[in-house]
């Protein structure tokens, strides 16, 4: 399969996901559903690991090697998943995917400063795109029919900070992506394992990350003390973990594949277009829908991400 299939599923696995998590906000905390998608893929990828028989071959790979596989997923999935989350429960799927899928354009202007890659004109034509739909996207009144909060209580401030958790998600998954795209290829040079290489850095990356989540989980449920600790019904643990499973299990292995065939860029550029493959999703799933002058935002917002890509 090539790696902008491997891209496509990918995405969509990551947008049905979300759209699925989003039915449990009310009883799941942002930093509790990362934790349960941690800890789902952390099992998914022990038991492919040894099924493979692939797992002592961690154990060949340089301590360095670990430890950017560990950094990735800090950014990636720690920062920017966690983050993402928290600005779906206010903006919506349709509207967090759109602000947070700038990634691309922030990885390019990191490279700029960090990396001495050439500045492009385009970088100002791309932010200027951005720029106007993410301002629209935080004018739009959502038409979101399972908001959490009600719409007319949503107040500038709120959706401002939303935006900027999706911002942050953002550079984290910039960062995460261009790491694991290294980290995934060293992996394959030094073993030789083609695509068991995804199976082999998650194996690696997912329990740090566990034990990260587990602690900030762990904080949270003490700020709440046992008063107020809300009791999660059976369908919303059945909602985690088939989210879970369809965005952790398959989705991480299609992600980490999808970077080491097809390349960061390709990835961040299908990537970029998951607001479009969320909105049937949001509307049919959640009843989420999207105003003409938020759809604008996110169209604005795309169309800023493609120029820098191409």
């Amino acid at each position: 399969m090539s790696g902008e299939w491997i891209a496509i599923l990918a995405v969509l696995t990551f947008v049905i996901s979300n759209v699925l998590f989003r039915r449990t906000e009310k009883e799941a905390s942002p930093t509790f559903i990362n934790f349960i998608r941690t800890l789902i893929g952390t099992i998914t990828f022990f038991i492919l690991a040894f099924s493979f028989n692939v797992f002592s071959q961690i154990f060949l790979l340089p301590i360095t090697l670990w430890i950017i596989l560990f950094i990735s997923f800090v950014f990636g999935q720690v920062i920017g998943d966690t983050a993402y989350f928290q600005a779906q429960k206010d903006l919506g799927t349709t509207n967090a995917l759109a602000v947070s899928m700038v990634f691309p354009v922030i990885t390019y202007i990191l490279s700029i400063f960090f990396l001495n890659d050439p500045f492009d004109i385009r970088v100002i034509i791309s932010i200027f795109f951005v720029s106007m739909g993410i301002y629209i996207i935080g004018k739009s009144k959502n038409n979101d029919k399972s908001s959490i909060v009600p719409q007319k209580d949503l107040r500038t401030n709120l959706r401002l900070k939303a935006i900027m958790y999706a911002v942050v998600a953002a550079f984290g998954w910039a960062i995460g992506l261009i790491i694991i795209d290294f980290a995934t290829n060293e992996i394959n040079n030094i073993l030789f394992t083609e695509g068991l290489s995804s199976v082999i850095g998650n194996v690696i990356r997912f329990p740090f990350a566990l034990l990260i989540l587990l602690s900030m989980v762990s904080y949270e449920k003490y700020k709440k003390r046992s008063s107020n600790v809300i009791n999660r019904t059976r369908k919303t643990w059945m909602i985690l973990i088939i989210g879970a499973i369809i965005g952790t299990s398959l989705g991480a292995y299609l992600y980490t594949e999808a970077a080491r065939v097809a390349g960061a860029t390709i990835m961040a550029l299908v990537a970029s277009a998951s607001p479009l493959f969320s909105l049937p999703f949001t509307y049919f799933i959640n009843g989420e829908g999207i105003t003409r002058f938020g759809f604008i935002g996110v169209i604005l917002t795309i169309l800023g991400v493609l120029i820098i890509i191409f």
